[in-house]
């Protein structure tokens, strides 16, 4: 099971507050907000008492999820009604399966200069046509009213 080396994919998953990973005999793995650590261990806790394989609890505007795969129990919590919270389960389910990549930062978006311009005049490039003042500006091929 992966679930331990895979806790930073879950804990940057958008919406997720916090996350904590447990394994027995091992530390238990915790990221996000520090004020969720002792409530998210006392999650597992109640879980673990419910010999249920997947609980929810509902504090306040979060809720908190505990689920286990295999030996592995991870807790995460969010908001509650964030549309994240559908896909949590199958997310928790998937990084129990195999270990992911390390997360790498996004690199910032740039205009490809590989993408050669037609001269078709029915043609519309996917990038915005650049004045020589640098200004950015959109010059559409049939211009339509926007009601």
């Amino acid at each position: 099971m992966s679930l331990r080396a895979n806790i930073d994919h879950l804990a940057h998953a958008p919406g997720i507050d916090a996350a904590l990973v447990m394994a027995p005999g091992a530390e238990a793995l915790f990221r996000g907000a520090e004020r969720w650590r002792e409530v998210l261990m006392a999650a597992v806790e109640l879980q673990h008492m419910t010999a249920e394989p997947i609980v929810r609890f509902l504090t306040g505007g979060r809720t908190i999820m505990v689920q286990s795969e295999g030996r592995e129990t991870a807790a995460v919590v969010l908001p509650t009604g964030h549309p994240a919270a559908k896909s949590v389960r199958r997310m928790i389910r998937r990084l129990a399966r195999r270990v992911r990549k390390p997360l790498a930062r996004a690199e910032p978006a740039t205009r490809s200069e590989e993408v050669a311009p037609t001269t078709d005049p029915g043609y519309r490039s996917a990038f915005p046509a650049r004045n020589p003042e640098g200004d950015v500006r959109v010059t559409p091929a049939n211009p339509r009213p926007l009601y």
